[in-house]
């Protein structure tokens, strides 16, 4: 029932405006069988008041919110699949442990892609995190995302002031981020199993901004 009404989600995040920066998924791989549904959502927050207001008036680098959605679960102790909704897209993600599981320290990689459906278009995306273990339930981490696909961001506009997606210039996009995930005890059924902090900041835009994205992982 919880896949059901996650996956129910995922289609409606797939029409809602958003962007690719943040990861929100820390850097160790899951186990075997372990399955996980990560709902994260990621505000922009620009460094100057002009940045802000140009943004605005000039429809330039004006980042939304991002809401965001992400399933994984273990095929095997290095190696987690799932999906991944985000921009206005739809589509695979793998993740590949690079050291020993039962260490502290994590380094994995990441690689996606994702189907744009209001643009018809491709989006891929990769990424590399590095994190570490404080005790049981605290990790912290940091890496860097990018990807190449439709800029999301700076649509153009068809003559009724809409998105013309027949229009949308394919652009690079990077970043680099650091963040925490904080396992929960496990002592009521409804409770998450981790949240998670994260501090992105975009590296391909004209406009000095971070975003701060909260996850929720169950």
């Amino acid at each position: 029932m919880k896949v059901y009404k996650m996956l129910c989600i995922a289609v409606l995040l797939v029409v809602v405006q958003g962007c690719y920066y943040g990861s929100m998924t820390g850097a160790r791989t899951l186990g075997e069988n372990h399955m996980t549904v990560t709902g994260a959502i990621a505000l922009p927050a620009y460094l100057n008041a002009d940045d802000r207001r140009e943004a605005g008036e000039n429809n330039i680098d004006d980042v939304p919110l991002s809401p965001s959605l992400l399933f994984l679960s273990g095929a095997t102790k290095k190696i987690d699949i799932g999906i991944s909704a985000r921009a206005y897209g739809l589509g695979p993600i793998v993740r590949v442990g690079l050291l020993d599981p039962s260490s502290h320290g994590a380094v994995s990689i990441r690689a996606g892609a994702s189907y744009i459906v209001p643009a018809k278009l491709l989006s891929t995306q990769y990424g590399i995190s590095a994190g570490y273990l404080f005790g049981s339930s605290l990790e912290v981490y940091a890496g860097w995302d990018g990807g190449y696909g439709p800029d999301v961001i700076n649509l153009p506009e068809d003559a009724d002031g809409g998105s013309d997606w027949d229009q949308v210039e394919n652009t690079f996009h990077h970043c680099i981020n650091t963040g925490v995930v904080y396992g929960l005890p496990a002592t009521e059924e409804w409770m998450p199993e981790s949240i998670g902090f994260e501090f992105s900041v975009p590296m391909d835009l004209t406009r000095d901004l971070v975003m701060f994205g909260l996850g929720v992982t169950y």
